[in-house]
């Protein structure tokens, strides 16, 4: 299960990280989301927990009612969302164990770049909280959110890199960036290249 999302999935980039994370570049269609093999899959979403991008359609088409009426749990018990704030649900009918859903701050707002790199560190500590090996990214603030790629790229790998260099011992294993566009893949392949891992 740890060597790969899995198929129709292309890594196109890996990097190792403080604690010997990998750190890996994947290519695939949105679609095929809640099929990746992984325990854990990071949902952008907003402080409603709604569904209405790309990856949280996907994520209701792969998941079906039960996701679906977790994810209404959710809304109830924990919504809405602060910015930069997580809640996990189960990721029932899907390759994943869990989904792990963040409010993502829009772009312009007070703090957004700080709140971006919070919300990536909320998201690690939650995958660790539930003990997963692996975690995928897709890429996180920039449809509705307006963040700048280049600069949503450069804020994700910051605070990744942080995390782990701060934390003496994690349960994570595999990071992946599931991306779906050429565009976001050729920034991230940029950005990984310049990343100072020790």
């Amino acid at each position: 299960m740890e060597d790969g999302p899995g198929e129709g999935f292309t890594v196109l980039a890996a990097k190792s990280l403080f604690l010997g994370q990998k750190l890996s570049l994947a290519e695939s269609d949105i679609s095929k989301i809640g099929a990746i093999k992984v325990e854990g899959i990071i949902n952008p979403t907003n402080a409603e927990i709604d569904l209405k991008d790309g990856i949280g359609s996907a994520l209701e088409k792969a998941g079906g009612k039960d996701f679906l009426d977790a994810v209404k749990e959710l809304r109830k018990t924990q919504g809405p969302l602060e910015v930069a704030s997580v809640a996990v649900s189960q990721a029932s009918g899907m390759a994943a164990r869990f989904i792990i859903h963040c409010n993502v701050p829009q772009w312009g707002s007070d703090k957004c770049e700080d709140q971006l790199e919070k919300t990536v560190k909320n998201c690690l500590s939650a995958a660790e909280e539930k003990k997963l090996k692996s975690v995928a990214f897709p890429s996180l603030p920039t449809g509705r959110n307006g963040f700048p790629k280049q600069t949503a790229a450069q804020l994700i790998l910051k605070a990744i890199s942080n995390h782990f260099v701060s934390a003496t011992t994690s349960s994570l294993k595999n990071i992946y960036f599931v991306m779906f566009d050429s565009e976001s893949i050729g920034i991230y392949l940029q950005e990984m290249t310049k990343m100072d891992v020790k």
